[in-house]
């Protein structure tokens, strides 16, 4: 066999997996908070990340998911980066009260896509269904939070309205990324 020939089987072989279906694309922006566990618990039910200079377990399975979110309210934080208030449906609300109540003096972690974001701890009840993540968050992620969900006191009117000036703007920014170039392109001719 050649070298170009094995290159091909490669890629064939590596992209199959995704061709066949077999894996799910993952959601974009896919936030998650997890609870608190104990290192008795198990790899198989809790996931170790070091926090400071301590390494804690956290549980795998979720608190709340993405899409139990109906609203957040982004703001800079001091890194450079985003942190967010999320606001939860009425069911999270009620469920994230009553765990934070049993669980005080336990930590809660923020995972984004996979990646630990931001761990808070527990020192109250949350009753109003609000969770916040004060750092960690990237500009990219809080757009596609924006068109995800509306801000916290956006009515869903407004949201929609909203929605339509990104996609306005961004048509306009590739209308005229698309000028420009057949400009570059006459200049070299």
């Amino acid at each position: 066999m050649t070298r170009r020939t094995l290159i091909g089987l490669l890629a064939v072989t590596l992209a199959l997996p995704a061709a066949s279906g077999m894996g799910k694309r993952p959601e974009k922006n896919r936030l998650t908070f997890h609870l608190e566990g104990d290192s008795s618990d198990g790899p198989k039910i809790v996931l170790p990340l070091d926090m400071g200079n301590k390494k804690r377990f956290f549980k795998k399975s979720p608190l709340t998911f993405t899409k139990e979110i109906v609203s957040l309210k982004h703001f800079p934080d001091k890194v450079g980066g985003f942190g967010a208030v999320f606001t939860f449906s009425i069911a999270a609300k009620t469920r994230i009260a009553a765990i934070t109540t049993q669980h005080q003096g336990k930590w809660l972690v923020a995972m984004l896509n996979g990646r630990p974001v931001d761990g808070v701890f527990i020192d109250a009840p949350v009753t109003d269904g609000k969770l916040v993540i004060w750092q960690g968050i990237k500009q990219s992620e809080i757009i596609r939070f924006e068109y995800k969900m509306p801000f916290t006191g956006e009515t869903r009117k407004e949201w929609k309205k909203r929605l339509k000036g990104h996609e306005k703007q961004r048509k306009e920014a590739i209308k005229l990324d698309k000028e420009a170039q057949k400009e570059r392109n006459r200049r070299r001719s």
